[in-house]
């Protein structure tokens, strides 16, 4: 529990703002959600609980329920998308903890949950933030109520409204990567007929079949009650940014003609207007992430895209680096400006270096067929003995990297280093 207790205006009820809701709601503060939408929907797919997130959630008090609505993966097939040959198995690495696959909806609501049963936390629906001072700080809702608060997070999504008049921009919009995402969820009871099907959504494993400018990735989720499917390709049907538009089912099936047979019976099996569709959309590394005693957090300041599953991770990390370093008994209300200097500080180059793995692996999955592409599948058919994964996602140093880093241990080295560096500028 902190010393002091803050009021904390959270701009968003997505993963990222509940969970710096859960993290400050924890630590004592007063917070309060501010969400546009009329309701806390279930939106999405499914999405993976990386080690770097699972040790915070658990830190949290979340893992119970976490690992009772997902599956522990234990292993990716690498498949060819022409034919389903196996091209290699990459054995998950759990010496940095388990790697859980859940439904987005099941993250959403155990963090919403969490919150909402602490007495300190407050969300509202139907609270559109139209402007926010960074000084004083307060938001101005879309009604005209003004909102003061001693800290303001932004975590507003990939459009955000507080990051464009944080950056004093007039225009401010995502950049399309030019590719889409198809993401598709099927009952157990549609595939447990099929020999080949029930072994898919049976096993703990991830398939990725890989192609020429696409790649699938798929996983059990909900206990093995879902299979989940992401289908990532060139964004030639003009796709939306959005989590829940839905597209017919046929241009999906235009998209990945000639691909695996067994995708071709999983294709089958999808009813008609129950396919996601997603624009890839990126922003530019921003010049900062603060202003006053305002932060942006998650896809406001850094969009991943899925290439190496962490987005929903590092909003996550943020929230929990937020939340320790503003619950530090040397954190007053005058000295908040240096405190978001210091999250700003330990999570920007990080984030954004994330984001650059995420860009490169692409490349990687979406070779077209060729000579580059038979000596990747080369390596793959390595991985299992230890050689090279060519496929970042399963890569050893990029493992270490990023799973194996500590949100909150992280904030607690950044606050003994500036008390440090206060005591040499007294001697």
């Amino acid at each position: 529990m902190t010393s002091t207790s803050f009021k904390v205006v959270i701009v968003g009820a997505g993963i990222g703002g509940m969970a710096a809701a859960v993290g400050c709601g924890l630590a004592g503060h007063e917070v309060l959600v501010l969400e546009d939408a009329p309701a806390i929907g279930e939106v999405g797919a499914g999405l993976q609980v990386a080690p770097n997130m699972m040790r915070i959630l658990s830190r949290w008090g979340l893992s119970s329920t976490i690992i009772s609505d997902s599956v522990s993966l234990t292993s990716v097939h690498i498949r060819r998308w022409a034919n389903g040959a196996l091209l290699g198995v990459a054995p998950v690495n759990k010496s940095f903890g388990d790697q859980y696959v859940i439904h987005r909806a099941d993250l959403h609501r155990a963090l919403y949950d969490r919150a909402i049963a602490l007495p300190n936390v407050e969300v509202r629906v139907n609270s559109r933030v139209m402007t926010c001072d960074f000084d004083a700080p307060s938001v101005t809702l879309a009604s005209g109520e003004v909102i003061k608060a001693d800290i303001v997070f932004g975590a507003d999504g990939i459009k955000s409204r507080l990051r464009q008049q944080m950056l004093g921009l007039e225009k401010d919009e995502p950049i399309p990567t030019g590719d889409a995402a198809f993401r598709v969820v099927l009952p157990r009871s549609a595939m447990e007929h099929d020999p080949d099907l029930r072994e898919l959504i049976d096993s703990p494993l991830g398939t990725r079949w890989i192609g020429p400018y696409r790649h699938i990735m798929a996983y059990p989720i909900k206990a093995h009650k879902l299979y989940n499917m992401v289908l990532l390709h060139p964004d030639d049907i003009d796709s939306e940014e959005s989590w829940t538009a839905k597209g017919p089912k046929s241009d999906l099936v235009n998209m990945y003609s000639g691909w695996d047979p067994i995708l071709q019976k999983i294709f089958a099996l999808i009813p008609e207007e129950e396919v996601l569709r997603w624009k890839l959309c990126t922003h530019r590394p921003l010049p900062t992430w603060i202003k006053g005693k305002v932060a942006l957090l998650g896809d406001a300041c850094h969009p991943m895209l899925p290439y190496v599953a962490q987005g929903a991770a590092q909003a996550v990390e943020d929230a929990a680096m937020l939340s320790h370093l503003l619950s530090s008994s040397s954190t007053t209300r005058n000295n908040i400006p240096g405190v978001l200097k210091l999250y700003e500080t330990a999570r920007k180059a990080r984030a954004e270096a994330i984001q650059g793995t995420a860009n490169g692996n692409r490349d990687n999955l979406h070779m077209p067929d060729g000579k580059e592409q038979q000596e990747r599948d080369r390596k793959f058919a390595q991985v299992f003995s230890g050689g090279e994964n060519p496929d970042k996602w399963g890569d050893p140093a990029q493992q270490r990297f990023i799973w194996g880093w500590d949100a909150e241990k992280v904030a607690s080295e950044v606050l003994r280093e500036r008390s440090r560096e206060e005591v040499r500028s007294q001697l």
